[in-house]
């Protein structure tokens, strides 16, 4: 082994000659010798550990800039989420003006309906009794004309009489006195007659004026009738179209829930009872327009009534988050969503009803239930306050209480139920299918 050694330094003497270190002290000296075969295993040793240094510095150098990228990624997916929450916020925002919007038109056409249906039935009115004026005005003309053609037959006869009068004087012996008497009298009934005459024609044209007046009166009358009846439909049409889909959506028999009110509404004679079929008697071929108008509204009040009487509206209007949907939950069916709210929030009636309890009951605190047409019941519980008493018939949107967090609860929220028949079910269902109208 000593001399595989020796030839090893000494082929490395060549590349690698031996050298000596000497190390001084102050009492003494010593020598450190590196053969070429140590002094190989120190280069090789320094090269590895140099090498080792450029690894590492280049993989701490590769690392960062790997984690400046990751980093860079972070911050660009950051910004594009940000970027999609803005997107979605603003998307959120407009289709919250345009419902807003859309609730506003259904809301003027309804108003509309209301103050227009007035107001064509005052221009019904009018032309009515305007047509029996001109009926009595042309009935009173023709009168008038009788008798100035009356008075001037009259006229002439008179007029006949005198010249036979006359030409009969000469034969005759009467005397000047005498005809100057017949002269006179005939002269008196001849004026009294064109005075009659004057006065008759001067009335005949004024009551042809005042005929020619009314007629146009009546024109102007059914012109802005025909405008009135236009802007009727176009408000019954506004009107009736998300009505008509929100029922729809709810997925009942909208035609069964129609034909009921129907019947128990069918004494109504039609928008706010204030036409029946009496009014349509005697009307001409234009007027069925009007008649299917009124057919029209009087539908359009049916869907109203309809629409009331379903629990189809937000009971909370102010600021709050859903906490709890519809469905199952810790192994249980969670009947009802919940609306977490600040205390005190106000809570409304989400269709026309009849509260069956107020009170407090366990689970569920303060708690009111209604009673709706169709089968429908609902349930607003957690109440901090109740505003309604058993028994009291309350309408869609009135106050019935107060936010709270009464019976099993953690916090300020509202728990609310819809009910058919008895069965829970979504209430999500009615409020989205109501929300573009309530």
């Amino acid at each position: 082994m000593s001399r595989m050694f020796k030839a090893v330094n000494a082929s490395l003497a060549r590349f690698l000659p031996e050298q000596t270190l000497t190390l001084k002290t102050r009492v003494d000296q010593r020598e450190l010798t590196f053969t070429p075969l140590v002094r190989l295993f120190l280069l090789s040793g320094t090269t590895l550990a140099l090498g080792w240094l450029v690894i590492a510095t280049t993989a701490t150098i590769s690392s960062s800039f790997e984690s400046d990228s990751a980093q860079a990624r972070s911050d660009s997916l950051q910004d594009a989420y940000e970027l999609r929450l803005a997107e979605l916020a603003a998307e959120r925002d407009e289709f919250g003006r345009q419902t807003q919007a859309m609730q506003d038109r259904f809301t003027l056409a309804l108003q509309q309906v209301s103050a227009q249906q007035d107001e064509l039935i005052d221009a019904m009115t009018v032309q009515n009794e305007q047509e029996i004026t001109l009926f009595a005005l042309q009935r009173k003309l023709n009168g008038v004309t009788a008798e100035r053609n009356a008075a001037q037959a009259g006229l002439d006869g008179f007029q006949a009489e005198f010249a036979a009068s006359a030409e009969g004087a000469g034969p005759r012996e009467s005397t000047e006195h005498e005809l100057k008497l017949t002269v006179n009298a005939l002269n008196s009934v001849l004026d009294e007659t064109l005075q009659t005459r004057d006065a008759s024609i001067e009335y005949t044209e004024t009551l042809e004026l005042e005929i020619e007046k009314t007629a146009q009166r009546i024109r102007l009358d059914a012109q802005r009738r025909d405008r009135m009846i236009t802007q009727l439909e176009e408000a019954v049409m506004i009107s009736f179209q998300p009505l008509e889909a929100m029922l729809k959506s709810t997925g009942l028999d909208v035609d069964s829930l129609i034909a009921n009110v129907r019947r128990n509404y069918s004494g109504s004679g039609g928008l706010n009872g204030a036409l029946d079929e009496a009014s349509f008697i005697g009307m001409d071929a234009p007027d069925l327009r009007l008649e299917a108008l009124m057919r029209d509204l009087d539908t359009l009040q049916i869907y109203n009534i309809t629409s009331a009487k379903l629990p189809l509206s937000m009971p909370v209007l102010t600021s709050f988050r859903y906490s709890s949907s519809f469905g199952p939950r810790n192994g249980k069916l969670h009947k009802g969503v919940d609306m977490a709210g600040p205390m005190g929030s106000p809570i409304y009636s989400t269709g026309d009803g009849v509260v069956t309890f107020a009170g407090v009951q366990n689970g569920y605190g303060n708690v009111v239930m209604f009673q709706h047409d169709f089968g429908f019941s609902t349930v607003y519980a957690h109440q901090s306050k109740l505003r309604v008493t058993k028994g009291q018939r309350v309408a869609r949107g009135e106050r019935i209480g107060d936010m709270g967090s009464s019976g099993r609860s953690s916090g300020s929220h509202l728990h609310y139920e819809v009910r058919n028949d008895g069965t829970a079910v979504n209430p999500m269902d009615y409020i989205k299918a109501g929300q573009n109208v309530f």
